[in-house]
């Protein structure tokens, strides 16, 4: 598979957790990538996702900044 396309596997799967309610409550990084963790904001069901493509990376954290300024405001 390509970088291009891991990174759209791995983004499919954030936007789709995004969509069905989950917020990120955070990220841990290992040696083989980082460890993405997300609870549903109706059921507290959890999910962890792995992210090895650095783009996927960049993508988490610039929804997660955004997610943390809403909750501010």
């Amino acid at each position: 598979m390509s970088n291009y396309d891991d990174f759209l596997s791995e983004k499919l799967q954030i936007d789709e957790l995004v969509q069905n309610g989950y917020t990120m409550t955070g990220s841990r990084g290992t040696l083989d990538g980082d460890v993405v963790e997300f609870q549903n904001k109706t059921t507290s069901d959890k999910k962890t996702i792995l992210l090895t493509n650095p783009d996927s990376r960049k993508y988490f954290t610039t929804l997660y900044i955004k997610q943390q300024k809403q909750m501010v405001e």
